[in-house]
């Protein structure tokens, strides 16, 4: 990015739409730079946020890859960094992979990145740490926008007010407003045959089986086309809590009050620094029928007798039927953009980025690489425009060099994510050959 003049003379507003981990990270890179001196003082950034309150994925821990870790040091402050490193800090110091069947025998690790952290995030902390000195509006659905003659964008909210700025960030997520009116054929993002079932449980580190590893990724293969992280996140001890609780609870109905021994687990997981154990379960849909509508005792029941169907470990049963923790089961769908099928340039001052412009799916993290990769891109690429005082030239002339480096880096995310949950969710022959190639690079290694 080449040097600015912030002395030139400049009011230049920036609308970001969306207040997820690509729009508050595009943001915040932005802001810094002015308080840096690097940007005119006369920019102005908002982020428009249809939502009130925090998303429920921010509950729930997420992987930061090594693209991701590096996007992070260049757009917040180190201080910043020390801050999310110190308060995410689980103990895991790697980010390889200990892989086991699913009755718990070992078929092969592989420790990539040594000490290298965090390895793992808590989400919540890292949205606080990008919406510092970022002026977010909540409550605020934008439903449309529009170029204009003047280099200026128009932008509509759902009460018929309008707003004008000189660039627009569209990072509104999967389902995007803004991608639907400005690309009408990529409107719909298709859906993979997996759902990603994701819980908490409250098994004491030294009742845990010995296969697990505390210092990575734990991936169980199954013999259905599923899969099933399990990670141990170290930290504060959480409070007791009687075996079965959480299918005890879902027993009384389905609007049975916890005690208050459950809900001192339950707020102690609200704590950044708490350990517990997350398990991610990769389930085909043809197996999860009508999963929109289970209720938490339903899920229970249909993981349990899954997990019993397939074969799985007694020991790992044992855990998640005694210790899920009441109220922290969460199941999603899985989505993916198509490879080859990325959203075309469109002239103007209306960009797309993170899921908004194409969806990776959440695997080995590549999903928030690509979001803050794509914040940190059109944020530098703004900088470095004339228009705000940089020696690059025109946005113009710079946005369809950045929105090909965005296509590029994408599509390669887009590889690997469907890559890794092809191999880790194989069954019937290709399965088999799968894991006899685990065996033999396990072997190898030995030597």
């Amino acid at each position: 990015m080449s040097l600015h003049n912030t002395t030139t003379e400049c009011n230049f507003k920036v609308i970001v739409i969306g207040a997820g981990i690509a729009g508050l990270a595009a943001a915040h890179h932005l802001e810094r730079a002015k308080r840096q001196g690097n940007a005119p003082k006369g920019l102005q950034v908002v982020v428009y946020e249809q939502r009130e309150g925090n998303p429920i994925t921010d509950k729930y821990p997420a992987q930061l890859s090594e693209d991701a870790r590096q996007c992070l040091t260049n757009i917040i402050a180190p201080a910043s960094y020390s801050d999310l490193v110190d308060l995410s800090d689980y103990g895991i110091s790697h980010g390889g992979v200990n892989i086991l069947n699913n009755d718990l025998t070992h078929l092969f690790s592989n420790k990539k990145y040594e000490n290298e952290q965090p390895q793992w995030i808590n989400r919540k902390v890292l949205s606080s740490l990008l919406s510092d000195g970022v002026n977010v509006l909540r409550g605020r659905r934008v439903v449309r926008v529009r170029d204009l003659k003047d280099n200026k964008v128009e932008v509509v909210l759902d009460n018929g007010t309008t707003e004008l700025a000189d660039f627009v960030i569209g990072a509104d997520g999967m389902n995007s407003t803004i991608r639907s009116q400005l690309h009408p054929a990529f409107s719909k993002t298709p859906q993979l045959p997996f759902i990603l079932v994701q819980f908490k449980l409250a098994t004491p580190f030294p009742q845990i089986p010995k296969a697990f590893q505390r210092d990575c990724v734990n991936l169980v293969l199954g013999n259905s086309s599923n899969s099933t992280q399990i990670i141990l996140f170290s930290g504060s001890q959480l409070p007791l809590m009687d075996p079965k609780t959480a299918i005890k609870l879902s027993e009384e109905g389905p609007f049975a009050e916890p005690n208050d021994e459950v809900k001192a687990v339950q707020q102690a997981l609200e704590d950044p620094k708490c350990g517990f154990v997350l398990v991610r379960m990769m389930i085909p849909t043809r197996l999860t029928q009508d999963w929109e509508d289970l209720t938490d005792g339903s899920w229970i029941d249909k993981i349990l007798t899954f997990l019993r169907e397939d074969g799985t470990n007694l020991e790992l049963i044992k855990m998640i039927e005694n210790d899920l923790v009441p109220a922290t089961i969460q199941a999603s769908p899985i989505f993916s953009s198509e490879i080859g099928k990325a959203v075309p340039f469109k002239e103007g001052r209306i960009v797309l980025i993170g899921d908004a412009m194409h969806v990776v799916p959440p695997t080995n993290g590549n999903s928030i690489a690509a979001a803050l990769k794509d914040a940190q891109d059109i944020a530098e690429t703004l900088l470095a425009s004339s228009e705000l005082g940089g020696a690059d030239g025109p946005l113009q002339t710079l946005l369809p060099q950045n929105h090909y480096a965005l296509k590029t880096r994408s599509e390669d995310y887009l590889k690997k994510s469907l890559h890794l949950l092809e191999v880790s969710n194989q069954t019937g022959i290709q399965g088999f050959l799968h894991r006899g190639m685990l065996r033999s690079m396990n072997w190898l290694k030995s030597f």
